[in-house]
């Protein structure tokens, strides 16, 4: 009965062999887009906000009444946040927690763009290491059926997909490190935005219909 367990969980595990492998490769996609991603989101930010001050921008005049020449100063995120109070402060329900439920609900947004690296840096070396114990099992019983040449074929596959999967988590762990940066400046200058927003509504006055 043991017998018939263990030979069971090694053929389990040679039918998920194929399966590990194939999500490496969808690894190393991954992390090559993301490092693609994240060297143009670089070049963007650096042009849109070399010499940028947000504290400039804001003591040149009110943030709402903003021209489009001035607008086109604000980065993406900013310039955004600006468009979508612009569409949604006429509503009655704006009144009412209205700017902090659009600045909560792009922060969530913005975070979520983390959920990828974040997965990668954990799912990568994960499957490098059943990359590396699957074929070591058929290593080790071609070792004892003496076939040195199909053992050292298994050993071969067993470090490269280890190199590959912490190759792939490394880089996800980069891309993380570096976008959560930059997610924590785009949170702090929406929010500080949007302070010099809310300060702006509740100076205008009360129109009764």
């Amino acid at each position: 009965m043991l017998g018939f367990l263990e030979n069971g969980l090694f053929a389990l595990s040679q039918v998920l062999r194929l399966p590990v492998i194939a999500l490496l490769w969808v690894c190393v996609g991954a992390a090559l887009f993301m490092a693609g991603g994240c060297a143009l989101e670089y070049l963007q930010r650096r042009r849109e906000r070399g010499g940028f001050d947000l504290s400039a921008w804001m003591q040149s005049g009110r943030v709402l009444d903003a021209d489009p020449q001035r607008m086109a100063l604000l980065p993406v995120p900013l310039r955004g946040l600006l468009r979508e109070v612009s569409l949604e402060r006429n509503q009655a329900s704006f009144e009412y927690g209205g700017l902090e439920h659009l600045v909560l609900e792009r922060e969530e947004q913005v975070r979520r763009t983390l959920t990828g690296s974040r997965l990668l840096v954990r799912v990568g070396p994960s499957l490098g290491l059943l990359g590396t114990l699957i074929p070591m099992g058929t290593a080790l019983a071609s070792l004892t059926a003496g076939n040195l040449e199909a053992m050292a074929g298994q050993m071969v596959v067993a470090f490269t997909t280890t190199i590959v999967g912490l190759s792939a988590g490394t880089i996800g762990y980069v891309v993380q490190m570096v976008r959560h940066g930059w997610v924590n400046a785009m949170i702090r200058e929406e929010r500080f935005l949007a302070e010099r927003i809310a300060g702006e509504l509740a100076r205008e006055p009360v129109q009764e219909g």
